[in-house]
């Protein structure tokens, strides 16, 4: 893939084949990825490779309105203009990256962070849901939006995972508030090798704002880490 840029008074043409494509997950505050430290974090990961952040449909400066289809028909859209794509998904982007992922020629490794399972989608938790991402997100009614949570509750990471045969990495913090431990604790022991588990003791669920954690995810998508489980204290 490439796009055309200016760099003061030259045009300029960048060539990219391998790139880190971040997944955000379910906004809980308006605005793009960008107002909300994707960037810092993109360029945090550019370290190793070209990082990609986008705006799913119906989210920040995207087009489009929220569908579970539609979130992971961006992600194969985005991956399959590049020669290599490793991804990393945060929540909701990680239940999207891996349904995704399964369908990936091209995937390189795969990162799943705080990522839950079908099992807690129940209807008190679909109506809080709603009643903020009414405010900050592109959406049809309570009804179509509860239809598509029920989508996203059939989607089955356990199974879809077992299809990536890419190396994974399956990230959780014990104190997560949103998505309790246990989800990652089933995606990693469904996951077939290669695979490795990173135990955030005391991580809440927001561990992409957390440089320690980042900084190892970043070792292990360089290969630097073998270790098949990891544990770390916050």
């Amino acid at each position: 893939m490439f796009f055309d840029t200016i760099f003061g008074r030259n045009f300029g043409r960048v060539y990219l084949s391998k790139v880190i494509v971040v997944c955000h997950g379910f906004p809980y505050e308006p605005g793009s990825v960008v107002d909300k430290g994707y960037g810092e974090l993109a360029e945090f990961f550019s370290k190793i490779a070209p990082t990609l952040i986008f705006d799913f449909s119906g989210c920040g400066k995207s087009f489009g309105i929220f569908g579970i289809k539609n979130w992971i028909e961006d992600v194969k859209r985005i991956a399959e203009k590049f020669e290599k794509v490793s991804l990393i998904g945060y929540s909701l982007g990680g239940l999207i990256a891996i349904e995704a992922g399964k369908e990936l020629k091209n995937l390189e490794k795969l990162v799943a962070i705080s990522t839950p399972i079908p099992e807690i989608f129940n209807e008190e938790r679909i109506k809080l849901m709603f009643e903020n991402a009414v405010k900050i997100m592109r959406l049809d009614s309570f009804g179509r939006f509860r239809e598509e949570m029920r989508m996203a509750s059939e989607l089955d990471p356990k199974r879809s995972i077992k299809k990536i045969m890419v190396p994974k990495l399956i990230v959780h913090g014990t104190k997560d508030e949103v998505v309790p431990f246990e989800c990652g604790e089933e995606i990693y022991e469904i996951a077939e090798e290669p695979k490795a588990f990173l135990k955030v003791i005391g991580g809440n669920h927001f561990l992409r704002k957390e440089l320690k954690v980042m900084q190892l995810v970043s070792e292990w998508l360089e290969g630097k880490i073998i270790d098949k489980e990891i544990e770390i204290k916050l």
